[in-house]
């Protein structure tokens, strides 16, 4: 493969990667409105408010689609969260991970 070849395969496969990034982006101001139905177990902030859920804000945008995809799909099952992703659309888990994953924390160490 010549090297014009090399380099137009990759400023194509570029052009794809960044087509499908910004595809599935989405927007931290929507994502916050929408995140009014996590509230109760997840906080607007992320900070879980009861022992047996899990923190999620400030998260892996890739770790929290991730799981919200695998409980639309039934893959990970549990009692409210399979029944809440279930409606989920592509473009309200996009703006729920922005929200969550957008949220950034200050971890102090104890002296």
């Amino acid at each position: 493969m010549s090297v014009f070849a090399k380099g137009a395969l990759a400023a194509a496969l570029s052009l794809v990667m960044f087509a499908a990034t910004a595809e599935a982006a989405g927007d931290v101001k929507t994502g916050r409105a929408k995140a009014r139905q996590c509230v109760v177990c997840h906080g607007l902030d992320g900070v879980a408010k009861r022992p047996d859920v899990p923190n999620i804000g400030g998260e892996s945008d890739l770790y929290l689609k991730k799981q919200l995809e695998a409980f639309r799909s039934g893959e990970r099952r549990h009692e409210q969260m399979t029944i809440i992703a279930e409606s989920l659309s592509d473009e309200d888990i996009a703006d729920l991970v922005a929200w969550y994953s957008s949220l950034e924390y200050e971890v102090r160490l104890p002296e």
